[in-house]
């Protein structure tokens, strides 16, 4: 269970307090197991690269990984477990009321609970896609380097931006985790890859569109790309907009 209701005197001088017991009981929990088994399913891919790549370059396979697998599937998926637990789990046992009588503000809480949710999916998921392009590029990784770099970038943007909006989601809609596994599989999946005008409301057109840019190569660019510049903003507008969402709904519950 994830319960982060009454901090330990130790915690008191942290600047931090609600993302440190986060990150601690996430760490006890099922759903970092979850999502560190996410995390390995690059490495499996890549091992299978290894025993069988054909044709296919390292850079094509990466590229493909990220973009049709990682940035569609993986990271949300892995992102909403987390998000779901940093929130959910403190409604379901009925403990978010103690944090809320404590003098903090509901951002803050979000803001930290998010924090905890950023770090532990960044981490986890840029391991998996590091050791993934290490066993894929192996003696020529160096020359590869510009593509772990694209690769590690935009991981970061999915992460935060997903995040945020599942955080949201998970104190909005009932079976939060099972709308957002929906929202992924339909929306970003089905929809945003067939349909170009859902692309431009799609969290994964601007992640790929930042991976593809800080790649800078026009073989690996996606269809209908958005500016770097643009996609950044537009992803950072996005975790505002869904964390203020969610401390104003946090604000408006009956917690009792």
């Amino acid at each position: 269970m994830s319960s982060t209701a009454a901090p330990r005197k130790s915690n008191s001088a942290s600047p931090l307090p609600i993302t440190e017991l986060t990150l601690r009981a996430f760490q006890g929990g099922n759903a970092i197991r979850v999502v560190a088994f996410f995390a390995t399913i690059p490495i499996l891919a890549a091992l299978i690269y290894l025993i069988g790549s054909g044709n296919e370059s390292p850079r094509q396979f990466l590229n493909a990984t990220f973009q049709e697998f990682l940035a569609s599937r993986l990271i949300p998926i892995a992102t909403l477990i987390l998000a779901t637990n940093a929130l959910g789990n403190e409604l379901e046992d009925r403990t978010m009321v103690y944090l809320v009588l404590k003098p903090i503000s509901r951002l803050r809480i979000v803001v930290e609970k998010f924090l905890a949710v950023a770090i532990t999916g960044t981490a986890l998921m840029s391991f998996g896609g590091t050791v993934a392009w290490l066993l894929v590029t192996r003696s020529s990784a160096a020359k590869h380097l510009d593509l772990l770099a694209a690769m590690m970038t935009a991981s970061l943007f999915a992460v935060l931006a997903y995040g945020a909006i599942f955080m949201a989601v998970s104190l909005i809609v009932p079976r939060a985790l099972l709308v957002g596994m929906l929202y992924t599989l339909v929306w970003e999946v089905t929809f945003a890859s067939f349909l170009p005008g859902v692309r431009l409301i799609s969290v994964r057109h601007y992640v790929v569109s930042i991976f593809g840019h800080v790649l800078g190569e026009p073989a690996f660019m996606p269809s209908q790309a958005v500016g770097l510049v643009a996609s950044t903003i537009v992803l950072l507008v996005t975790v505002a907009g869904a964390l203020l969402l969610a401390a104003w709904r946090l604000r408006t519950m009956n917690l009792e």
